[in-house]
């Protein structure tokens, strides 16, 4: 009987151990899978720009004068991610059209209008990942199309309409809906630089404008992770 009893309590006490690896087994495969950002993604993006523009002019007497302009940004972005555990790092590139014209005029009626109409960058980007929502920071090399006028003295115009090259440093917040599909806010500054340019060929040395431009971008991504 002993023997009997001894068996019995075995049998029962293995299958009480496998119907409980069993039920921890299962339990594990209803567990979501971690969120895993590394991959190719791409996708639009859509927003605000404000533009601030600097146009100082040397014709007869220095003048400073200032432009502010906002309006919409959109377009679209490229990018690889790589992760090691929570941390994650990438590349990606964009390009934007931008609309907004800045035009003032100062107390001596010297005029300027100031425009970025369209804006490319290639960042490096670092973030946390928390589960599905990852914080970043972003930068790199900005290239924008810029179109510049200033009126220093009747018949004195100058106007450029030309590629520049600038930076641009940021950060955002993205968060994965799925496996492939993310939204992310993004905020960035980018300053393309200064340009030089003379208003009156016959009096270079009196009459030297320069350009400044610069943006602050806020807007709203959506990629797809293949």
């Amino acid at each position: 009987m002993k023997t009997k009893r001894y068996l019995l309590a075995t049998a029962g006490g293995v299958v009480a151990a496998s119907a409980a690896g069993q039920v921890a087994a299962n339990a594990k495969d209803l567990q979501p899978a971690a969120a895993s950002w590394e991959g190719l993604y791409v996708g639009l993006h859509v927003g605000a720009n404000w533009q601030q523009a600097t146009t100082n002019t040397a014709y007869n007497s220095p003048v400073s004068t200032v432009t502010h302009a906002s309006g919409f940004i959109g377009g679209g972005q490229v990018g690889y991610n790589w992760q090691h555990g929570t941390f994650v790092y990438g590349l990606e590139a964009d390009a934007s059209w931008l609309t907004g014209k800045g035009k003032t005029a100062n107390a001596k009626g010297k005029n300027a209008t100031n425009r970025i109409e369209w804006l490319a960058t290639a960042r490096a980007r670092a973030g946390l990942a928390v589960g599905d929502t990852m914080a970043y920071i972003t930068g790199g090399l900005a290239l924008g199309g810029v179109k510049n006028t200033t009126v220093v003295c009747p018949g004195c115009l100058k106007s450029e309409s030309k590629t520049r090259v600038g930076w641009t440093v940021g950060g955002g917040v993205e968060h994965m809906w799925n496996r492939n599909w993310s939204v992310a806010l993004e905020a960035l500054y980018v300053d393309l630089g200064k340009s030089d340019t003379v208003v009156d060929v016959a009096d270079p040395a009196d009459s030297q404008s320069h350009f400044t431009n610069q943006a602050v971008i806020g807007r709203v991504k959506v990629n797809y992770k293949f």
